[in-house]
């Protein structure tokens, strides 16, 4: 059994300016993952912004994955699908053009329906790719789904 996967994304960061109660002058502090209130420059914490800018496309890269993951699984599921990757050097040797824009096809197995798809292939284009099978396979049939 393969060990589960997991990915974190984490971002700490926290700004603030902090007056001297003694009246020494004010100071710009941040706190992050490996700093604790420390001060900083106001072009350092510009670019702290920018990187936390990054770390924030990347949680939402994530959230993005997830929703079509969790998606695709509930299509699959609602329509009795079984998935099935395949490597696309090994559909390159019947056709080197077709391997290039193939994003999913699909047939009966011994009674099953089967969705083929490129291995590691994108979570976003796999499941846009597969609901529209779907959806073409209905029309096909004369169903609405």
């Amino acid at each position: 059994m393969p060990a589960p996967r997991s990915q974190c994304v984490r971002l700490v960061l926290e700004a603030e300016i902090f007056q001297d109660l003694e009246g020494g002058p004010d100071e710009l502090v941040v706190t992050t993952d490996e700093l604790a209130c420390e001060p900083v420059a106001p072009a350092r914490l510009r670019r702290m912004v920018a990187d936390a800018r990054a770390t924030l496309d990347a949680i939402e890269r994530l959230a993005r994955r997830y929703e079509a993951e969790d998606t695709l699984r509930a299509i699959l599921a609602e329509h009795d699908l079984t998935l099935v990757e395949v490597a696309m050097d090994e559909v390159a040797e019947f056709g080197p053009d077709l391997a290039a824009r193939l994003q999913c096809w699909s047939g009966k197995e011994n009674g099953r329906q089967i969705v083929w798809v490129p291995q590691g292939q994108d979570p976003v284009e796999r499941v846009d790719a597969i609901a529209k099978l779907v959806n073409d396979l209905a029309d096909q049939a004369g169903v609405q789904v």
